[in-house]
């Protein structure tokens, strides 16, 4: 069985190296090529073609083996390879080879990268990927009355996620999201017993342990009896919606900003103020670039009166990633700029003094750069939930 699974890997990885026109199109939007020195193993080409020769040499262990990994899981997954080799190359799907190889380097026992293998043993004894105790899951409620299931019934699920639920910070964004289908008289609950979805656990390439936060999770979900769910991260939106195999057909997946606008087209909210603001958006790359939810987060913002909403340079399928996917919120990855600072100053040449977001890792990785750059007076990150809630009242 092992043995099947590394020579399916070694095949694939093998197949798409050879399918390369090494034409290296993929490295001008390439987020590596803005954060790092540049070198050809900063870029999809480079990192496939050592994961080729890194198994065609089978490199087992020493520096070339540390050297393999750090290239491998320096990749945020943000997608724009892809998009640029379907437009300009041979079409082939880059994330998924390098992901290939994350698999290939953790059944190797080579990978992840150390401070990554915390998360993984995390999600193994705790459910979510930052050790936390399950029983401080729904902390962020602060008791607000909604639906437990599968003890209660009702008819769309939301999936709250690790990040939301667990970071402090964080903690307002989930309760606007509560407070904004609690406004629209949507019949929804969240689960009594969350774990994570186990979208870290395939990025970093432990296809086992996603299995089986998979099938925890599917259990949980016949057992509600929803037909859709609702999530807040883009990251568990990509797991429900395209991971979960057969699964992923039978539940109407969507991020929580389609859900909205969608609803806010039957019943146009109320607003009790405005928001007399100058506001750029940040596309995440989950949602934008991996699954092609560029505009529904935009009419969400253009609803807000007095927001001004203006583009960065750099947006929807050109977005820059805020560097955290991938795998990269759980370690510290070389860099010579970050691509968190440097997407802040996008936001600053146009003037924007509220970053929108719609992602937990972009909120959190946005937010340390503001605070990293001494810019909390002049710029503001907030997610599109909470400048809702706030224009709205609740």
């Amino acid at each position: 069985m092992e043995d099947n699974y590394l020579e399916t890997l070694t095949r694939d990885i093998s197949e798409a190296s050879h399918k390369c026109r090494i034409c290296m199109s993929c490295y001008a939007d390439c987020p590596l090529q803005l954060s790092t020195r540049g070198f050809v193993t900063n870029g999809p080409t480079g990192i496939t073609k050592a994961l080729y020769y890194g198994i065609l040499w089978d490199i087992q262990k020493g520096k070339e083996t540390e050297d393999l990994r750090e290239i491998v899981y320096s990749c945020t997954t943000c997608g724009a390879c892809v998009l640029r080799c379907q437009k300009s190359a041979c079409g082939l799907e880059l994330v998924d080879v390098i992901e290939k190889g994350r698999r290939y380097l953790v059944e190797k026992m080579i990978g992840p990268l150390p401070q990554q293998r915390q998360a993984l043993d995390a999600i193994y004894k705790y459910g979510n990927p930052y050790g936390e105790s399950p029983e401080k899951r729904l902390n962020w409620l602060q008791d607000a009355p909604v639906k437990k299931l599968p003890a209660e019934q009702a008819e769309i699920l939301l999936y709250v996620g690790c990040t939301a639920s667990f970071e402090p910070e964080l903690h307002p964004v989930a309760r606007s999201v509560l407070k904004l289908m609690q406004g629209l008289n949507v019949d929804f609950g969240i689960l009594e017993n969350e774990v994570c979805c186990g979208d870290p656990a395939r990025t970093l390439g432990d296809e086992f342990l996603f299995e089986e936060m998979k099938q925890q999770n599917v259990d949980k979900l016949v057992a509600t009896g929803v037909k859709t769910i609702v999530t807040i991260s883009p990251h568990c939106f990509n797991a429900y919606a395209k991971q979960y195999g057969e699964w992923s057909e039978r539940f109407k997946v969507m991020h929580y900003t389609e859900f909205l606008a969608k609803a806010f087209n039957d019943k146009p909210p109320v607003f009790q103020g405005s928001l007399s603001e100058t506001v750029t958006y940040h596309d995440p790359c989950y949602l934008g670039k991996r699954s092609n939810v560029y505009d529904a987060p935009r009419d969400l913002l253009k609803r807000i009166p007095g927001v001004k909403l203006v583009e960065m340079a750099m947006s929807r399928a050109n977005s820059l990633c805020c560097g955290g996917g991938g795998g990269r919120m759980y370690a510290e990855v070389e860099e010579t700029q970050r691509l968190s600072e440097t997407r802040v100053r996008q936001a600053q040449d146009v003037g924007a003094r509220i970053i929108a977001t719609a992602c937990p890792w972009c909120h959190m990785m946005l937010l340390n750069a503001v605070r990293d750059l001494n810019l909390q007076e002049h710029l503001r990150v907030a997610d599109i939930s909470e400048l809702l809630a706030e224009a709205m009242a609740l």
